[in-house]
């Protein structure tokens, strides 16, 4: 099942973000073979981040909703909220 996976930052979250970098990079390495699309979102700027999004094969929404909820910025309160959608 594919997952369509939206997170986006607070407004005051990007120190916060830069530290977790590694954490994050981590964990998406484990989905390395999932991941069908990723990338992030940026301000009108086109540099500043704003979030992150994420199009994942997954078994089923379990699934999708531990790769969402789990991922260390969430956890860390990067992110204001998180969309979580099936794809296709």
């Amino acid at each position: 099942m594919e997952f369509f996976c939206y997170h986006r930052d607070r407004s005051d979250s990007l120190p916060l973000r830069e530290r977790l970098g590694e954490e994050h990079w981590s964990y998406m390495d484990r989905f390395a073979k999932r991941l069908i699309a990723r990338g992030p979102t940026f301000a009108a700027d086109g540099e500043t981040p704003t979030g992150s999004v994420h199009i994942v094969d997954l078994p089923d929404p379990t699934a999708a909703r531990a790769f969402a909820f789990d991922e260390p910025n969430h956890q860390a309160g990067v992110y204001r909220d998180v969309l979580l959608r099936r794809w296709r």
